[in-house]
């Protein structure tokens, strides 16, 4: 019986530059063609592992990288090379123990013949956000591995339900878990690849402490992941051996990182990445399959991700500027940062709502804005006596973009693609539109637009757990905020609408005081216009009449803060002291 062959070596090199060009069947072609895993590096059938046919067609030296060894190519901190050969006589000797026990196969023909169904699903509503499969390869693997099949039915069947019979998402998920836990999957990649998808099924908000979020399962595949190395780029030795797919490697890597660096912002929980470990080349089209689809998905992913590194810096200063002792970044530069990315896009990526209808609809690019809305109204609201926080005019403008984004979708009869950290988004602009409604010029917007948000969360409760915490809490805070607000409706109905132009005056005192170089936010909005919405118009007008604010500052700015709610009592209005605690998506 054939030896499965395994990779030993450091990462810690980085990787040359691409060649421009190579021959189809040479060696630099195969490590750098974005399609494609290319052919299973192995066949196991009954047993036996022996390289497939078009192995033996590129050299009877070919070698995997699946057999997923824990210490393989790690900076050697510990001395464990002393101890390379028994490690390595060991790892062949647990990969082929799980290549003689599979105890699970897809279920039933009838099952198998849902898997292309299942598979288009995830083409068209979940590759852009997790393109971890390969789709000249996809159908091989999902052969080979009951748990990627599983796991791909798992989350398409979630996303949409075939209206034939099948055995439903839990099922699949329950089975494809199974397998996970019991380590019947003996290629690490394939394992790795089945975690992702898991991402799809979150019946359970993480109200408590359980395995089945999608907080757990991210921080399964960062592990899994930091163990096999995929956040190292790997040697020149390892690279001229063909064995690596550094393409898949990479769009693993980046898809666990960028998810949890959005978890980190939304759950407030420490990142386990610490950039500084990794050296993990940023990915480039080229690391996507050459079909202009997928190109077009992957360049979407690729800015996602750049958002995402944004993000996870945000989420640090905010954890730690409770901290004391800690130097957090100026909330400027983040802000800069933000600026920097969304002027950064092409033309065909940005938000087309600067009409009051949306022509060119893309559901993908209006997913791509989501973070970065939510990510402005997070830095633009102030933690405050109230549970409730309160919220400047920038935070009030993104989650009306956040309402109008989800007006869009709605429209066109379809929420099940939008992924449960939806469910955060929606929650988060809930807060600056509740309090807008206190605003006499905007008050009518402001309802509109959290009627959406309602209206949207309605349909995610179909599909997360999490939508329903933040149903019951939409429903709570709005009667609050309604029984609040009568009596000052009454109080301020004769207040005329110059105050609109006072919204976003700024406060010259406090620049002058703190010494700070005026920041626009409106430059966080390039996409907005008079027509985007009733709240963007408001603002907009004051912008022109050149009462717009210059100097929105941080939210932990306290005097700027005071001063704003002095001059706009109407916004900052003292809530009713009540707890909404928002149970992200799991």
């Amino acid at each position: 019986m054939p030896t499965l062959n395994t990779v030993l070596g450091g990462f810690a090199q980085p990787l040359p530059p691409h060649p421009a060009q190579a021959p189809r069947g040479s060696p630099e072609f195969r490590r750098h063609d974005p399609s494609p895993r290319g052919p299973p590096s192995v066949i196991r059938s009954e047993g036996l592992v022996a390289p497939s046919p078009s192995q033996k067609s590129q050299g009877s030296d070919a070698r995997t990288e699946g057999v997923a060894e824990s210490h393989t190519g790690d900076i050697d901190t510990g001395f464990l090379h002393v101890y390379a050969p028994e490690n390595q006589s060991n790892a062949e000797k647990q990969a082929l123990e799980a290549c003689l026990d599979h105890k699970y196969s897809f279920s039933s023909p009838h099952e198998q013949d849902l898997q292309e169904s299942f598979a288009e699903t995830y083409w068209d509503n979940c590759y852009t956000w997790c393109p971890v499969l390969d789709p000249e390869t996809l159908a091989t693997e999902v052969t080979r591995s009951p748990l990627l099949a599983n796991a791909i039915a798992a989350a398409a069947s979630h996303v949409q339900p075939p209206l034939v019979a099948h055995e439903g998402p839990a099922a699949y998920y329950k089975k494809a878990r199974t397998i996970f836990y019991e380590d019947e999957e003996s290629d690490g990649l394939t394992a790795l690849m089945a975690v992702s998808l898991f991402y799809w099924w979150a019946p359970r908000s993480p109200s408590t402490v359980h395995r089945h979020s999608s907080w757990w399962w991210t921080s399964v595949l960062i592990r899994h992941a930091q163990q096999m190395n995929l956040h190292r780029e790997p040697t020149s030795a390892q690279v001229l051996s063909g064995t690596l797919n550094l393409s898949l490697r990479r769009r693993i890597w980046w898809t666990a990182f960028a998810r949890e660096r959005l978890t980190a912002l939304c759950q407030s929980k420490p990142a386990i990445i610490d950039p500084d470990d990794c050296n993990i080349q940023e990915l480039s089209l080229s690391d996507f399959p050459s079909d202009p689809r997928y190109r077009r998905r992957g360049e979407i992913f690729i800015q996602w991700v750049r958002l995402c590194m944004v993000i996870g810096r945000i989420a640090k200063t905010l954890s730690r500027s409770a901290m004391p002792t800690t130097s957090c970044t100026p909330p400027d530069h983040h802000r800069q940062e933000l600026v920097n990315w969304v002027n950064s896009l092409p033309l065909h990526l940005q938000l087309p709502i600067g009409s009051a209808r949306t022509q060119n609809f893309d559901r993908d690019v209006h997913q791509l804005y989501l973070p970065y809305l939510t990510t402005i109204i997070v830095l633009h609201l102030k933690r405050s006596a109230n549970t409730l926080p309160e919220a400047l005019p920038p935070a009030i403008l993104a989650a009306s973009c956040i309402a109008r984004i989800m007006r869009d979708i709605l429209s066109r009869g379809n929420t099940r693609f939008l992924m449960a950290i939806s469910c955060w988004y929606c929650g988060t602009a809930f807060i600056p539109l509740l309090q807008a409604c206190r605003i006499p010029h905007l008050a009518k917007d402001a309802n509109d637009c959290l009627d959406i948000l309602e209206r949207a969360v309605e349909q995610l409760q179909l599909m997360w757990g999490s939508a329903n915490v933040i149903r019951e809490g939409f429903k709570r805070l709005r009667t609050a905020s309604n029984e609040a607000t009568r009596p000052a409706r009454s109080q301020t109905s004769s207040i005329p609408d110059e105050t609109s132009t006072r919204l976003t005056e700024p406060s010259s005192t406090h620049t002058e005081c703190q010494g700070m170089k005026d920041f626009d936010w409106m430059a966080l909005f390039p996409f907005v216009t008079q027509q985007t919405g009733g709240i963007a118009e408001s603002l907009l007008m004051g912008k022109q009449n050149g009462t717009a604010s210059r100097g929105f500052l941080s939210p932990g700015n306290f005097l700027f803060h005071d001063n704003i709610a002095t001059q706009f009592e109407d916004l900052f209005e003292p809530f009713v002291d009540y707890r909404l605690d928002f149970m992200v998506p799991g």
